[in-house]
């Protein structure tokens, strides 16, 4: 591929972060709804400068490539960068409307310059690839690596204040805003196809993977379809939020073996994330308590595991040999995953003694547009009073 394909093809993956920003926005509440759009721009920065001091190193397991010296020889350097930002973003969106902005931009450069392209180098090169992990395009070292962050993290700041009640019911505090959250999700949706078939290039792969293009697509919507299926049997509702994360679990689990599918198993995988991803959702939310406003713990989470199996399960060869694989897949998932948690964990236990990982109890019910920034998302219909702006010297 030539310079300008690989520039579209890292493009396409940023617009996949801003889809993913605006998915964010939708599900948070309109008194954090700048803040979290704010904190996707402010993520990706510090995640590509991240990416180019120590991840591109780290992923190539060079340290010629430090600050991405090699960036210049490698075309492809702002995709792999945008995959690692993507990453990141996943990771921060679980402790939405409570952690302090510290968490998130710390949690994005850790898994832009060392989680994510440490996994990678992992499945793809070193030592997990040498037993014969498979994963092409992450539903292990992007998706499952960013649900685990996610999980330290959301567990370490603590749930949403009335969240949960003393007598372990559990309160919905929904999103402020639907229509912006399937905006990002169709966008998402679209740019997925994309950011699977960079994938597969950089792996090798050629025509007789093209059909990895059509069959990510078809993943998702299986996933939809059965989880509306699903959400209308239990609940006699199309759940909005439960179709949204069929779909995008779904989408998770078509990457792990991309390319390597038929189109009938990769609509299977689709499926059986679009019923076992909100189901899990469910379950965490209200079994486990892990307050996650985004979903995206149980929908990286249970996605990535579902693709992260299905790509040996469902390939060829005997049956011994293709336990065996599941084995080697396990071994990846437990390292990959447990790295994940003992690095963030570790990290986010400091920032908790220290500086502290959430805003403070007032900020949270004020909101943080206007803790943070001393705005409103929608000043017409928000009656708030902006704190200090009377205070601020021309």
């Amino acid at each position: 591929m030539d310079l300008s394909q690989w520039a579209m093809l890292g493009g396409a993956m940023l617009l996949l972060r801003a889809g993913l920003a605006v998915y964010l926005c939708g599900q948070s509440r309109s008194k954090n709804a700048l803040s979290t759009l704010f904190r996707g721009v402010a993520e990706t920065s510090v995640a590509i400068l991240a990416y180019w001091a120590v991840g591109d190193a780290i992923l190539h397991d060079s340290s010629a490539a430090l600050f991405c010296r090699s960036a210049a020889a490698d075309p492809a350097t702002l995709f792999l960068a945008a995959i690692c930002v993507t990453s990141a973003g996943i990771a921060a969106g679980p402790s939405l409307e409570r952690a302090r902005p510290i968490v998130s931009l710390i949690l994005a450069a850790l898994m832009a310059g060392v989680i994510t392209p440490l996994a990678w180098r992992w499945t793809a090169a070193g030592w997990l690839h040498e037993k014969g992990f498979i994963d092409v395009a992450g539903s292990c070292f992007v998706h499952w690596s960013a649900a685990a962050a996610g999980l330290a993290t959301v567990l370490l700041v603590g749930p949403r204040q009335g969240k949960y009640n003393r007598d372990g019911s559990t309160n919905v505090l929904l999103g402020h805003n639907g229509v912006a959250a399937s905006w990002g999700l169709l966008i998402m949706f679209a740019m997925w196809p994309i950011y699977v078939t960079g994938c597969i290039l950089i792996r090798g792969g050629g025509q007789a993977e093209a059909g990895a293009i059509f069959n990510t697509i078809l993943a998702g919507s299986a996933g939809a379809v059965v989880a509306m299926i699903y959400s209308e049997f239990r609940f006699q509702k199309l759940d909005v939020l439960l179709v949204f994360a069929g779909l995008l679990g779904g989408l998770v689990a078509i990457t792990g073996g991309a390319g390597e599918f038929s189109s009938p198993q990769a609509a299977l995988v689709g499926a059986a994330a679009g019923i076992f991803v909100p189901w899990m959702e469910m379950r965490s939310d209200l079994i486990w308590k892990l307050d996650d406003p985004s979903g995206l713990i149980a929908v990286c989470a249970g996605g990535g595991l579902i693709g992260t199996f299905a790509g040996v399960l469902l390939g060829g060869g005997a049956l011994g040999d293709r336990l065996h694989a599941a084995g080697v897949q396990a071994v990846g998932l437990c390292a990959i995953g447990g790295v994940t948690l003992l690095l963030v964990g570790a990290v986010m236990l400091v920032l908790r003694v220290s500086v502290g990982v959430r805003v403070k109890e007032m900020d949270e019910f004020d909101g943080l547009d206007l803790a943070e920034h001393d705005l409103n998302a929608y000043p017409d219909f928000q009656q708030t009073t902006i704190k200090s702006y009377h205070l601020r010297e021309m």
